[in-house]
């Protein structure tokens, strides 16, 4: 028996080692140069920087202060706006590792092999150890996962939450529910998804749903259910506060927005998530799953099992049903749609193919095609769905940073805002420089341009003064962008005037359709030299205006 046991824990350390060796694999097909593509991305970086430096500064006498002037000196920062659990995460890596896109994308990896780690202890509760391992595997290399995991963006961290918490609840179940720890900790795990990425709360429901099948009124009467439920709803009340006060645009692209894809009054806005299946699972996995689905519903073949693999019973699949139906239809109810924001309903399809695959008469055909279903979804990836990156703009900041006087501005003009912005931010040696949008002092932005722009009344003198005023050194200009609009080409003129030099051009090499090609830098021939005083900056993410900078 001993021997048996070390074998077995032998076996797992493998599997561990092998899923993160994967998720190593995988993170060599991203990009820590600060090539941003995606534009929440650097803000979701910068927000782990805000965390480190307040907490460095401990400007605890008046921490709003120094929010407001922090964003007035790196204006992409939307700390608050996003719940805050990935950011303080984050933050320790920074002060140990500096800031830089690799530190972001080392957290991200971090939790990538912890969503791959508790893909694995999921499957375990139906799979052997091995094909459990393949697939824990397939989901961590699905295009829309792999995709997005590699990118400093919030999905991945909060699957890994999410998917231990729905290991910690199955395993609750499965020791026919007296061990009511395995509840408490699935209900903390959700909790910590959630203040990660408020969407993945949606699982409560296939939680709820679950016991009240298997257990009828008496869930109802287990303090330990209404326990855990009640821990869990004082937790979220800080992030919905949270939400409330800051949150206001996401309130709106659930509630609605003027530029949805596809509205949800329409059935086109409730098939619009099964239409993305395909890129997001592949052909092959999407025709295993959706045929694992059906096999489910014949009891004959769901309760056909091979040796080490336990059967599903009627229980775990309402749950798979019910995360699948309410995340669906959750995510569908939603007007804003992405196929990034419907991962989280994607472990039931590679589960249910899984558990097709295994119920083949033959063990060596099992192995061949979860080893082959798991080579044609990795294939898919790696050719299809390569990180999106645009390069030039650290170029660009570090350009600025050698050539900028001490204590001046440099502008910016250009789609990609955030990219700059933290690019500078990782010049640990030029905190003295401030950055400015050109977008803010010249636009009223409601927080992206389809949900509406007000152009500031600006005369071309009041430009330059503003400029001036600003003490602005340098500028660094997508050309075009949005000239579309009067006030945006009085800019244009006012840098073709003899007060501003290009001094560079720099290409923004790129994998995707890219707005721009290259990023132009101006020099100011002839800055104020006094150091910008506070201004008043718009913030209508929050639906308020604030006073700030030094």
């Amino acid at each position: 028996m001993r021997a048996q046991g070390a074998t077995a824990r032998g076996t797992y350390w493998l599997i561990h080692l092998a899923l993160a060796a994967l998720v190593g694999l995988l993170f060599l097909g991203a990009h820590a140069d600060g090539s941003y593509w995606w534009s929440d991305a650097p803000r979701h970086a910068l927000n782990g920087v805000f965390v480190k430096d307040l907490v460095a500064a401990a400007p605890w006498s008046d921490p709003s202060r120094y929010a407001y002037d922090y964003y007035a000196q790196y204006p992409a920062l939307t700390i608050l706006f996003y719940p805050p659990l990935f950011y303080a995460i984050s933050a320790p890596f920074y002060a140990l590792f500096g800031v830089s896109e690799g530190t972001a994308l080392l957290v991200v990896a971090l939790h990538y092999v912890a969503f791959a780690w508790g893909a694995w202890a999921l499957f375990r509760c139906w799979l052997p150890a091995w094909p459990a391992a393949a697939a824990a595997a397939m989901l961590a290399l699905l295009p829309e996962i792999a995709f997005w995991g590699r990118q400093v963006m919030l999905e991945l961290p909060s699957l890994a939450f999410f998917i231990w918490s729905a290991a910690l609840f199955t395993r609750y179940r499965h020791t026919g529910y007296q061990r009511p720890l395995l509840l408490y900790g699935a209900a903390a795990l959700l909790l910590l998804a959630m203040y990660t990425k408020l969407t993945a709360g949606f699982l409560a429901l296939a939680f709820a749903g679950t016991l009240l099948y298997e257990r009828r009124a008496e869930a109802l009467k287990d303090r330990h259910v209404w326990l855990a439920a009640l821990v869990a709803c004082i937790g979220l009340i800080p992030l919905l506060v949270l939400t409330v006060k800051f949150g206001q645009a996401n309130i709106q692209s659930a509630s609605g927005i003027n530029d949805s894809l596809v509205s949800r009054r329409s059935l086109a806005g409730w098939l619009w998530y099964l239409r993305q299946f395909p890129g997001q699972l592949g052909w092959a996995m999407l025709a295993a799953g959706a045929a694992g689905l059906l096999a489910a519903a014949v009891p004959a073949l769901r309760r056909r099992s091979p040796d080490g693999m336990a059967a599903p019973n009627q229980g775990d699949s309402v749950f798979w049903l019910l995360w699948l139906v309410a995340g669906y239809l959750f995510f569908s109810a939603i007007d804003l749609k992405e196929a990034r924001h419907s991962v989280f309903i994607l472990p039931p399809v590679v589960l249910a193919a899984a558990l097709l695959l295994m119920r083949l008469p033959q063990p060596r055909w099992r192995g061949a095609a979860l080893a082959a279903l798991t080579a044609a979804v990795a294939l898919q990836t790696v050719l299809m769905r390569p990180v999106a990156y645009v390069g030039g703009y650290a170029e660009a900041a570090r350009l600025v940073a050698e050539k900028a006087p001490k204590d001046s501005s440099v502008l910016f003009s250009g789609y990609r805002d955030g990219s700059f912005v933290f690019n500078m931010r990782t010049h640990e040696e030029r905190r003295d420089l401030t950055v400015v949008r050109a977008d803010k002092m010249l636009l009223n932005v409601a927080v992206r341009r389809e949900l509406g722009v007000k152009e500031h009344d600006l005369s071309e003198a009041d430009i330059l003064s503003q400029i001036n005023a600003l003490n602005v050194s340098y500028l660094v200009v997508q050309p075009g962008f949005w000239n579309d609009l009067a006030v945006m080409q009085r800019f244009e003129r006012v840098l073709a005037a003899g007060q501003f030099e290009v001094v560079a051009r720099i290409p923004t090499p790129n994998n995707v359709r890219a707005y721009e090609k290259e990023l132009v830098i101006y020099r100011n021939k002839a800055p104020s030299g006094r150091r910008a005083g506070p201004r008043q900056l718009d913030l209508p993410i929050i639906n308020r205006s604030i006073n700030a900078g030094n």
